[in-house]
């Protein structure tokens, strides 16, 4: 995951998974704030079904509607999920991160909170240095009188 987009997002104010589900699409940024296409929100439907069933799907098993659509555009939409850190690929096959969608968001929290703390660790590095660094030009100008 090299990034993850996260939106703040009013509360849901509706108690229906359909609706919570285009909700959840909407804070990780796979649809715009007024919808998109439905394509994000039945794959979001389609993986979180796989994981209760313990399987992963293929981009040719993802089909959405009574129309095709092109196997490049469910490749896009998958790209997007692995991004959003709620979907990963083994092999030829997605899987949703976790077999709950409370646990996926439990997983994607540690991995933000284990990132956040690996930056905080080089923001602390960068401190010393910086530091360090000011100290020096600040020695050189006082020898040289400036």
């Amino acid at each position: 995951m090299e990034k993850i987009i996260i939106k703040s997002i009013n509360k849901p104010t509706q108690k229906d998974t359909d609706y919570l589900i285009i909700w959840f699409c909407k804070a990780f940024g796979l649809v715009g704030e007024k919808g998109g296409s439905d394509i994000e929100v039945q794959i979001m439907k389609k993986f979180l079904t796989a994981s209760f069933d313990n399987k992963g799907l293929s981009s040719s098993e993802i089909k959405i509607g009574k129309e095709p659509i092109a196997r490049s555009t469910i490749i896009y939409n998958l790209n997007r999920f692995i991004e959003s850190g709620l979907v990963v690929k083994k092999g030829r096959k997605y899987y949703f991160r976790a077999k709950e969608l409370s646990s996926a968001i439990e997983e994607i929290e540690y991995d933000i909170e284990r990132e956040m703390q690996r930056m905080l660790d080089i923001a602390k590095e960068f401190d010393k240095l910086f530091e360090m660094n000011r100290r020096k030009i600040r020695r050189i100008k006082t020898a040289k009188g400036i």
